[in-house]
């Protein structure tokens, strides 16, 4: 370490604070308990940025306890650069950080960087330290390749090394007199500081030791989560520091260096990328926007463009080339389709490569559906499926369409999905390839082809059996025939022998059922199979309703239900029903492959497939059963970013309602009408109106804005204070006792994770063991916020209250509206909650006629034949 005196203050952590208590004392003990002498020369300046919340008080505990070297101040709120700003006018040390409040420093990061400035003093004016994300992300910061020696980067040669954060870098105070934040920037104000500081000297040292532990925050709160949905994310920072930064740099030296133009390709593409702008910005700020960032770019050059892009996994390249030249044009080139702009090659039609989700034949119909991923759009070429036959060779055109998260894009790679449907005839054998044509000059290519893990064949497991049809892939080309045991057990040993010789993951397994499949085909491949299940740890949903109704039907099909053998309801449904097997047995994964039908309230497949997670894709060619989702709830929210065809692939729907039916063939789940049943849930068979335990039922659903929140931040959200005020509110709490009503909270499954933290009183009870069918059956109230519950509760006409003290659900479109549809009153004040539950009781909990008259209109079946219905429809795929 270089010689000190001895009350020298050599460094000075300016920390801009603001609503920052869960954090704050974190990054002050990251301070003290360096390996750097802390008392003697090392002072935390904390600028207190009118907080609210017990920032204050923490950062004076700090200061009580550390007088002489941390400085408290606090000032109105003016944002992060202000307090930054403020902080620099009372640093007393040679070197000055602005340590985030919510980051921290690794302990050994001020010894080494100390060490490096001291002999590298005339050199340099920063030094940069590597980052290391923690919390909702982890691992390293993409800029820490520059770290890999200790050294003074010369930012001439290496302008790939830009620097664009202050709380990994650290600065000399004789400099910053010339410096200051922008007050104006939302983010980026430290970005444009550091480098206009860099050009002076166009140097920086790097240290590899050390580092800056970086928070991504899981409730996504700071600075950088929130400020996609300002305007001035956009046109703010387009001119206060993308153009700031090229008029800066040209008056200051002449010409733009390759360092500056790196850091401007670097941080602008965050913004290109940001698809929130569309939305945020209008017409005319758009224009102005393109206008901007083609002045920008105008002074990059495109070997810097290059350098930064040269794998661009974000891909941007396209729109970052037609920002700086103009939109692009298709040309032929070389064989080749080509899209370009000023003679900048960004696409080329021949390197992509087909995506296959779907490819299986049903009722003499092959379907295959998949995705080309390229800069080109569905207006510059068509999938096309080209048949060839003893009939000669016909050409099929795709249906397109769009999925929530599969779809063409402004400023990325566009997604285009294609849908086929081909007759077949058994006598006849078939080859098919998949091409992409292009629409200006009609060439075509036959583009290789992948298997997506749940499409039902793979690059192994490359045939299948559908009924009396095969499909074979082979040479990129998939071929079509007629069933041939022969064939059959000439490919699996073609496979098995593959597999011995690669030995991938579970290869032993793999061999083990494979050959046991091989062995018993001829004698299942015509049993009827049908395999139940709810979930792989529980039952008592839609799924164990409709087995204890068919289970015991002579109708030739052979019926299992599968769950864990550990599960609770595992011994409960064996003491009383057949053909219940342990999921994951030898049994069930061979029945599994055997199945004509997997049944189940649940329609994933890292739920159903046992074979799901240990290489499944060489159990692919295997599985060719239909999967009926009889639901978990009715789905009143648009949940096609989840349920979505491509991934599912359902044959049947079970839903109960015309609305709920309509809403999956608005929204972009895909599935043709014929699968979406409204028939009613087999679960509501065995739902009535006991009402004999005079109970009142609160069942809340999750947030997702509170996933993977640490404790002390869940305490503190407006959910958890809201259920816990009313879990513990005395007059509710009264109002029951003086009517002899018990208070039932059942929790979601993700509150039982922290229920505990729930305040209890001797009152309400928690239950955590029944079953949901005996709680709805036995309360007379339900009290609910967003939970697909009362669903349940209000088809047997009980009175339900929607508690809904906020708008924080986590899904936004729905085409249930709870104030014109739903089957009770919508609350939003707890006092007011507890007035309508005193009336209810009152009332002898009777659900008013408006909801009972909401409740006939909304179900189409209320005649306790819903498991008949479901059953009939299942045997007719």
């Amino acid at each position: 370490m270089g010689s000190k005196d001895f009350n020298s203050i050599y460094f000075s952590i300016v920390m801009a604070c603001y609503n920052v208590e869960d954090y704050v004392w974190e990054a002050i003990d990251s301070v003290i308990n360096q390996k750097f002498d802390f008392k003697n020369h090392v002072e935390i300046i904390l600028v207190d940025d009118g907080s609210f919340d017990k920032t204050s008080d923490i950062c004076k505990e700090y200061v009580e306890k550390y007088p002489d070297n941390i400085k408290y101040f606090y000032k109105e709120n003016g944002g992060q650069a202000s307090a930054r700003n403020f902080g620099i006018k009372h640093v007393a040390g040679k070197y000055v950080n602005f340590l985030d409040a919510d980051d921290k420093l690794m302990e050994d990061t001020l010894a080494n960087v100390f060490d490096f400035f001291e002999e590298n003093y005339s050199e340099i004016d920063v030094v940069s330290v590597p980052m290391y994300f923690f919390e909702r992300q982890t691992g390293d910061h993409p800029l820490n390749y520059k770290f890999e020696e200790t050294k003074v980067v010369d930012l001439n040669v290496q302008w790939n090394y830009p620097q664009l954060a202050t709380n990994s870098a650290f600065i000399k105070k004789e400099v910053l007199n010339d410096f200051q934040f922008d007050t104006n920037l939302i983010s980026s104000e430290d970005a444009i500081m550091v480098n206009k500081l860099l050009l002076e000297k166009k140097a920086y040292g790097v240290v590899e030791n050390g580092g800056l532990c970086y928070r991504k925050r899981f409730d996504e709160t700071s600075t950088i989560d929130t400020s996609k949905l300002d305007k001035r994310f956009y046109l703010g920072r387009l001119n206060g520091f993308f153009k700031e930064l090229v008029d800066y740099s040209l008056n200051k030296v002449g010409y733009v260096p390759n360092f500056i133009q790196y850091v401007i390709v670097y941080d602008i593409k965050w913004m290109l990328m940001s698809e929130e702008r569309f939305d945020v910005l209008n017409d005319e700020e758009l224009i102005e926007f393109n206008n901007g960032v083609n002045y920008v770019f105008k002074y990059i050059n495109d070997e810097v463009i290059d350098c930064h892009l040269k794998k661009d996994p974000w891909k941007i390249r396209k729109c970052i080339y037609e920002l700086k030249y103009g939109e692009s044009e298709i040309l032929q080139k070389d064989d080749d389709i080509v899209l370009c702009t000023n003679n900048v090659i960004l696409d080329e039609l021949s390197i992509h490569r087909f995506y296959l989700d779907i490819i299986e034949i049903k009722n003499n119909y092959l379907f295959i559906s998949g995705f080309l991923k390229s800069y080109f759009k569905s207006s510059d070429v068509d999938i096309i499926l080209v048949s060839k036959s003893s009939n000669g060779e016909e050409i099929f055109s795709s249906k397109t369409f769009n999925y929530f998260n599969r779809k063409e894009s402004k400023i990325s790679e566009s997604y285009i999905n294609f849908d086929f449907k081909v007759p077949l005839s058994i006598n006849e054998e078939y080859e098919f390839n998949i091409q992409v044509k292009s629409k200006e000059f009609g060439d075509s290519f036959e583009l290789p082809i992948s298997f997506l893990n749940y499409a039902r064949l793979s690059e192994v497991s490359n045939y299948a059996v559908w009924d009396n049809y095969m499909i074979h892939f082979k040479n990129n080309t998939i071929f079509i025939m007629q069933y041939s045991y022969s064939k059959m057990f000439k490919w699996e040993i073609r496979i098995l022998l593959v597999i011995l010789r690669h030995i991938p993951y579970n290869w032993f397994s793999t061999l083990f059922i494979r050959f046991i499949y091989l062995i018993l085909f001829p004698f299942f491949k015509d049993k009827k199979i049908w395999m139940f299940m709810d979930r792989r740890e529980s039952a008592d949903d839609n799924a164990e309703h409709l087995y204890r109704y068919c289970s015991n039907i002579d109708d030739g099909i052979n019926k299992y239900f599968t769950l864990f053998k550990d599960s609770k309801d595992f011994k409960r449904l064996s003491s009383s029903l057949k053909n219940i097997i342990s999921f994951y047995s030898i049994k069930q994964r061979i029945l599994y492959l055997f199945s004509d039908m997997i049944i189940s309230s649940h329609p994933d497949e890292f739920v159903l497939n046992p074979f799901w997670g240990k290489n499944s894709k060489l159990y692919s060619g295997l599985i060719n059963s239909k999967k009926i989702f009889l639901q978990h709830g009715i789905t009143k929210d648009n949940v096609s970013l989840w349920l979505r065809k491509y991934d599912k692939n359902l044959d049947m729907l079970v839903t109960v309602s015309e609305m709920e039916a309509q809403s999956f063939l608005e929204y972009e789940y895909n599935y043709d009408k014929d699968v979406i049943k409204v028939l009613g849930f087999p679960r509501f068979d065995d739902l009535t109106d006991a009402s004999d335990k005079k109970q009142i039922l609160i069942m809340p659903t999750w947030r997702r804005s509170i996933d993977h929140l640490k404790n002390e931040q869940i305490i503190k959200s407006l959910y958890f204070q809201k259920m816990n005020s009313l879990f513990n509110n005395e007059r509710f709490i009264k109002l029951a006792q003086d009517n002899d009503y018990d208070i039932i909270i059942k929790p979601h499954p993700k509150i039982i994770d922290i229920i505990n933290l729930f305040d209890t009183n001797d009152y309400v009870y928690i239950d955590k063991t029944s079953g949901y069918q005996d709680l709805f059956n036995n309360s007379s109230l339900l009290i609910t916020d967003y939970s697909s519950v009362a669903f349940d509760f209000a088809y047997i006409k009980k009175p339900v209250i929607y508690y809904q003290y906020a708008d924080d659900y986590h899904f936004e479109e729905t085409f249930f509206d709870y104030e014109t549809m739903g089957f009770g009153e919508v609350i939003s004040d707890e006092d007011e909650l507890i007035n309508l539950v005193d009336k209810y009781i009152i009332n002898d909990c009777e659900m008013k006629e408006e909801y009972k008259n909401r409740v006939d209109n909304f179900y189409k079946f209320k005649d306790k034949n819903n498991c008949k219905r479901v059953y009939e429809e299942i045997k007719k795929l």
